[in-house]
């Protein structure tokens, strides 16, 4: 985690959240809250940065934090007995995570950043206590709690059928949805063998004949840009 000031920290208090003035409101966990609930939420919220590896939270840890993602991507990873692990499911801008706090567990999953990451930290009990004046928030959660449904069941039905071509190409697609002007992340061959159940040999030959056939193109080191349209032609 970077203790540089994010772009949406009050001056006069490094780590503060400004949720008044933040560029996506109105797809955050907060967006139904009105100024003097804000004013109260605020002080016990925090924003910090993170680097493309970091860890947000463990599996298995129990710290009493929901978080919403700012900017940026996270990967949820299971791990599993042996050692093994496995990616269930993304998330994006807007999106909240660890909501298995709000019923007193601990996190079933791993919170790792794949993109540079803005996030938000906020304590279970502040969630809570707007929830008994705002049934608006309530409804909030239970959006949130499906969204990271759907996104399960397209792993399932969307990155493990039919031909890892296939599935790279739907995985690739899903990515430059989220991402501003198409640019995703070069993921690491790794992970792209993890989501699509393929070996990391074969992701990444995919990859290197998807350069070649230009449908994707490396933008600095870190990002990449689609072509969308070739990549929808292969589904």
């Amino acid at each position: 985690m970077h203790k540089t000031k994010p772009y949406c920290t009050d001056e006069s208090w490094h780590g503060r959240a400004d949720c008044r003035h933040c560029a996506i409101r109105g797809t955050v966990l907060f967006s139904v809250l009105n100024t003097a609930e804000l004013d109260r939420a605020l002080l016990d919220i925090d924003n910090q940065c993170f680097e493309s590896g970091s860890e947000v939270f463990s599996q298995d840890a129990n710290d009493g934090y929901v978080y919403t993602v700012r900017a940026g991507c996270l990967k949820m990873v299971h791990k599993l007995e042996g050692g093994a692990s496995r990616i269930v499911r993304m998330h994006y801008p807007g999106d909240a995570v660890g909501l298995e706090a709000l019923l007193g567990l601990p996190y079933r999953h791993s919170a790792v950043v794949m993109q540079k990451a803005d996030i938000c930290r906020i304590p279970v009990g502040v969630i809570q206590a707007l929830e008994l004046n705002n049934a608006h928030l309530h409804e909030q959660v239970m959006r949130r709690w499906q969204a990271s449904l759907d996104e399960a069941e397209s792993f399932i039905t969307d990155l493990n059928t039919g031909h890892a071509e296939t599935r790279l190409a739907r995985l690739l697609l899903k990515l430059a949805a989220h991402s501003e002007r198409t640019c995703i992340p070069d993921l690491l061959r790794e992970d792209i063998a993890a989501i699509i159940g393929v070996t990391t040999e074969t992701a990444s030959r995919l990859m290197a004949d998807f350069r070649r056939r230009k449908l994707i193109k490396d933008k600095d080191g870190r990002t990449m840009k689609c072509d969308q349209e070739g990549l929808k032609n292969l589904i």
